[in-house]
């Protein structure tokens, strides 16, 4: 019973969210983008990079690719290490990935594998599309993460 008026609760709480959900399309980014007043570069696919940061914080580099037909949208902070060459530490970085990801409460830290530069992304998947006050508080709650993931990175051993 506890569990149903949570996810009445829960459900409330969102609807004024959903709401104002526009659809995951191409469109709907470069608006929201425009809507933070920030540079962009529009690419393929339905592709963008932009720089932002904290005042005071080194500007990060993001891309965000909007994928309509299957209604999600990808953003991550690329660039934020390199894998170290050598195995041994190479293995203590992949540790110390699994346990960021354990211990990140948005995003995920992944690795390219053709560049071995590490990523910290998120995912919206929603069939109701995704609103600017959600992608914004992303965008934010990645910045808020980065350096927590790059010092995890470094003291992994």
């Amino acid at each position: 019973m506890r569990h149903i008026c949570f996810l009445l609760v829960l459900a409330m709480a969102f609807t004024p969210l959903l709401a104002a959900a526009q659809p995951t399309t191409p469109d709907t980014i470069e608006q929201y983008l425009k809507k933070l007043h920030l540079q962009y570069k529009r690419g393929q696919s339905g592709e963008f990079e932009f720089s932002t940061g904290f005042p005071d914080a080194r500007a990060e580099k993001f891309l965000v690719r909007a994928l309509p037909e299957v209604k999600v949208v990808y953003i991550a902070i690329l660039d934020v290490a390199k894998l170290p060459a050598e195995a041994a530490r190479q293995a203590a970085a992949y540790r110390a990935i699994a346990e960021l990801n354990y211990r990140l409460l948005i995003g995920k830290v992944e690795v390219e594998p053709d560049t071995n530069s590490v990523r910290l992304s998120f995912s919206f998947a929603n069939e109701n599309g995704v609103d600017f006050a959600t992608f914004q508080a992303v965008v934010q709650s990645l910045l808020a993460s980065v350096d927590k993931v790059r010092e995890g990175l470094r003291n992994a051993r």
